[in-house]
């Protein structure tokens, strides 16, 4: 009897055992259910994307200030609204890019603000024109355009521009404009924006080169600029490509010399001024900066987000509809690049005489 009883009970183990092995896995609805967001789980986006991307390097976790030192509307805010705007269209960037302008003093007002926050701060960029190098040098700004007060993250655009010149002239190119100089010293007027500018530069260094007289006019904007050599009033001017184009296709400018790299696209029949056998090849730099001390693989990450930036079809487009040189530079090379653009405004200023 105790035999059975104990046959009995083992039989009814192997049962038991059996139909628990063949129930199916239940599905855990965390498994395949959103998770309640909790205060331990209310992480941002960016910082979980910083989290699982670590080995990779440094990557922001809270919205970067993007200062453009210059007014809404102008060339330096426009680029770097254009640069913003791929960056959310591609998903660039695990956070927000915030552009703020801080109008004022050529970029003084600008980089005061950036300057505010801490060297090494990791959340503040700045775009860079010719007035971050120009106002230093002309004793116009407490700050230095090199490393001893800016970190470089990257150089993107060089501007070409041209040197035209009045209808009322039959100048085909710088040798001629030399010879009538040489012959009637201080007689032609050149006319650029700006005294300390890059206008002045192109024409105080052709003086130089060429040991001859042209006479500096300057003027308040492009516009009367262009009105006054339309109109005859001045002889020459220099301009960038994107404010002179429709009069150069028109011809109601006589195009002399390109200041650039190499040959216009547009324009591949007109010379560069350095082809003429006249070394002027002076353009403006756009890049962008941040304080000093900012460490290495944070630049690097910048660096790396433009450098994505620029290879997207959209900025090529951008690039060539506004007339740019596309010259990207990552930190290391602008960093030392800037030295030397320094070392040349410091040259070229040099020969632009004191109000």
């Amino acid at each position: 009897m105790k035999k059975l009883i104990a046959l009995l009970l083992t039989a009814l183990m192997v049962l038991s055992m059996a139909a628990c092995g063949s129930e199916p896995a239940k599905t855990t609805p965390a498994a395949t259910d959103a998770p309640k967001t909790t205060e331990a789980q209310g992480q941002t986006q960016a910082q979980s994307e910083a989290q699982t991307t670590e080995a990779a390097g440094w990557v922001p976790t809270k919205d970067v200030e993007f200062v453009i030192p210059f007014g809404a509307g102008g060339g330096n805010d426009i680029m770097v609204r254009k640069m913003v705007e791929i960056i959310e269209k591609y998903k660039l960037c695990p956070v927000n890019v915030v552009p703020v302008n801080k109008k004022g003093g050529s970029g003084v007002v600008g980089y005061t603000y950036l300057k505010d926050y801490k060297a090494g701060y990791e959340y503040a960029l700045a775009s860079t024109s010719a007035s971050f190098f120009t106002q230093p040098i002309t004793g116009n700004s407490p700050f230095n355009p090199d490393t001893s007060d800016f970190s470089f993250v990257a150089h993107l655009v060089k501007d070409p521009s041209v040197i035209c010149c009045s209808k009322k002239w039959d100048f085909k190119n710088l040798d001629d404009i030399v010879k009538y100089a040489k012959e009637h010293p201080g007689e032609l007027k050149w006319g650029g924006v700006g005294n300390a500018s890059d206008d002045a530069i192109l024409m105080y260094t052709l003086n130089t080169l060429a040991g001859i007289d042209l006479t500096y006019v300057p003027y308040d904007d492009q516009g009367l600029l262009t009105a006054a050599v339309l109109g005859g009033h001045i002889d020459l001017c220099s301009s960038s490509l994107a404010e002179s184009i429709e009069h150069m296709k028109n011809g109601t400018m006589s195009t002399i010399a390109a200041i650039a790299d190499n040959r216009l696209a547009d324009f591949p029949d007109l010379p560069t001024a350095v082809e003429q056998g006249y070394k002027l090849d002076h353009q403006q730099n756009r890049g962008i900066v941040m304080n000093p001390g900012v460490k290495d693989e944070v630049l690097a990450y910048y660096s790396g987000l433009f450098q994505k930036v620029t290879e997207t079809e959209d900025w090529k487009v951008f690039v060539k509809e506004n007339a740019m040189a596309d010259a990207f530079m990552g930190y290391q090379e602008w960093t030392a690049y800037a030295a030397d653009v320094k070392a040349d405004y410091t040259t070229y200023l040099a020969m632009v005489p004191k109000d």
